[in-house]
């Protein structure tokens, strides 16, 4: 059972896992605003359509990279070991990134599922502020 409560000290790794949920997560959030504003301006710069768009270069570049982040998050949070309620949101997180790119090439040939993509990332935008916020200030020495 994963608990925050426990009574047993934090090894060093765990430590360091705590720390990189924390920031990680806050870098994530940081990440999914500025992938907000590549698909704004990717897609106000189009000038054909714009699936196909290479102003959208930049977004997909960092979607790719928030998918490896959401990875990356997932392994500190297994090392962390927190409360399951956090190791739940991540796990969302997880998949809702990867469901996130699934969403944006189905947006191709259907649009309403690709509708889905923006809100989506609202929700993965949601998920990164509780993270920090599930998390406790310090671990138990």
């Amino acid at each position: 059972m994963i608990d925050d409560t426990s009574t047993a000290p934090a090894s060093g790794a765990r430590r360091i896992a705590h720390l990189v949920v924390r920031y990680g997560a806050m870098l994530f959030g940081t990440a999914v605003v500025v992938q907000f504003y590549l698909a704004g301006s990717g897609i106000f710069a189009a000038t054909g359509p714009v699936k196909d768009a290479s102003s959208l270069d930049a977004h997909r570049l960092l979607g790719n990279i928030l998918a490896v982040l959401a990875l990356l998050l997932l392994i500190a949070t297994i090392v962390a070991r927190p409360a399951r309620r956090v190791v739940i949101t991540v796990v969302v997180l997880f998949v809702l990134t990867a469901v996130e790119g699934l969403l944006a090439m189905a947006g191709g040939s259907a649009p309403y599922v690709g509708a889905l993509h923006p809100v989506v990332a609202a929700a993965i935008l949601g998920l990164t502020v509780l993270i920090p916020l599930s998390l406790p200030r310090t671990m138990k020495s």
